[in-house]
């Protein structure tokens, strides 16, 4: 009941947590590893509840696993780095922050909602992994430049952080899955419970250490709020219809439409405030905001809508 409620209310709380946390005159001091610690456990336990044998569907699927990969990198990428340029090319910070949150590997939400929409969600997985590998080449070029040299991401730095939130911690989690089995059945309650949870916890702890430098630019987040809204709907809607138009399977369009609209946003903001600093949070924050709501709304959506096999069988999401 309560993993539920939390799940399901994520989007709002994480609102409220934002809010409270901001004018409240107390929250929870902790050291600048507490996040990453905290983001690496959920991915852990992703790594934990992976669905290992999904992946054999994916060698017949390589056409697709590519043209997914590819539309998230150049689609994702190219939005948040245009939205960047074009409305905050005064504000270095925010534009990093938002090229962060365009840059970084598809969230876990991406593979839930892809499950809920009647999706392909072995291709998300599979083209999830490939994230983590490209994530810090494409990075640091993507704030090269920026803000005449007052951003920059040394390419070590990055791939550094990734591979202690990220890497080590999934591919634990894979290891151990392979050896008990079982533990990935077990895991997955805890698993949606300790995301939800650990996201609130960073959020609560990026707003509280950042009180001050939020309040300078809370004149910008109306503005962070229309790009971060462009920077997820558009992705996702392009990817869906590009998918379609190349003859993808409906189950397939429906993974492209997540895995390139819903990224990691709690990682773009621990990375943000790591390397950039609070005011790069923000737009990576209002980011996560939209896209477990946005995502939600579409998911539930086609989980109502009707797939029609090419053998004129017709599969009904009960899910």
């Amino acid at each position: 009941m309560l993993i539920k409620f939390v799940s399901k209310r994520l989007p709002i709380l994480i609102v409220v947590m934002a809010i409270s946390t901001y004018f409240s005159p107390f929250y929870w001091q902790v050291s600048s590893w507490i996040p990453s610690f905290l983001l690496g456990v959920v991915i852990f336990f992703t790594g934990l509840s992976t669905n290992i044998e999904a992946f054999k569907d994916i060698r017949k699927k390589k056409r697709e696993l590519v043209l997914i990969t590819m539309l998230k990198w150049t689609l994702t990428v190219s939005t948040s780095l245009g939205l960047a340029y074009v409305f905050f090319s005064n504000k270095p910070e925010i534009a990093a922050g938002l090229i962060l949150a365009g840059t970084v590997p598809s969230a876990t939400a991406a593979t839930v909602y892809t499950f809920l929409a009647g999706g392909n969600t072995s291709l998300v997985i599979a083209a999830s992994l490939l994230d983590v590998a490209i994530s810090p080449i494409i990075t640091p070029l993507s704030v090269a430049g920026l803000g005449e040299g007052e951003i920059t991401i040394s390419f070590l730095a990055l791939l550094k952080a990734f591979s202690l939130i990220v890497v080590i911690p999934l591919t634990i989690g894979l290891i151990i899955q392979r050896i008990v089995p079982q533990l990935g059945v077990y895991s997955k309650p805890i698993t949606k419970l300790g995301s939800s949870v650990a996201l609130l916890l960073i959020v609560h702890v990026i707003v509280g250490s950042g009180k001050e430098a939020i309040a300078l630019e809370i004149n910008s987040i109306p503005l962070v709020a229309l790009a971060t809204f462009i920077q997820v709907t558009f992705p996702m809607g392009a990817a869906y219809y590009i998918a379609k138009a190349l003859k993808m399977d409906e189950a397939d369009a429906r993974a492209a439409l997540f895995q390139v609209g819903l990224c990691n946003t709690a990682l773009a903001a621990i990375l943000a405030l790591q390397f950039i600093g609070t005011v790069g949070t923000i737009a990576p924050i209002v980011n996560m905001i939209f896209n477990l709501s946005i995502g939600a709304l579409i998911a539930n959506y086609f989980s109502t809508v009707e797939i029609q096999l090419p053998a004129n069988k017709i599969i009904k999401n009960d899910f």
